[in-house]
């Protein structure tokens, strides 16, 4: 199933993105739209990190791609976490980027 958002009589079509029930569930809580989990996949700094790929909009992305998309101004913090198979399995708002670095560690349970 595609990822599909609606704008102005215009359909986006993300055919590698789906949403997961739980994704869809956060979206709403927090007050995150389609087109901005839309905006966050296209122009978010991509992050690899604890078996999941982070997309995220922070002040870069916004001096970056503020003037293409000035709905960008309003989402600095947001963040999808998804699959590796293009699930979005959960969105947030969180400014502080650092809870996203992946561990320097080695998992020894992993193992």
């Amino acid at each position: 199933m595609a990822f599909i958002v609606t704008e102005d009589d215009r359909f986006f079509v993300l055919p590698e993105v789906t949403n997961s029930k739980h994704a869809l569930v956060r979206e709403g809580q927090r007050g995150i739209s389609k087109k901005q989990v839309m905006l966050a996949y296209k122009y978010g700094r991509v992050i690899h990190s604890r078996r999941a790929v982070y997309h995220v909009i922070g002040n870069k992305e916004i001096k970056k791609y503020g003037d293409i998309e000035p709905e960008l101004k309003k989402m600095n913090g947001v963040q999808l976490v998804m699959s590796s198979k293009g699930t979005v399995l959960t969105t947030f708002r969180n400014k502080d980027l650092r809870k996203v670095r992946p561990y320097k560690h080695n998992h020894k349970h992993l193992h």
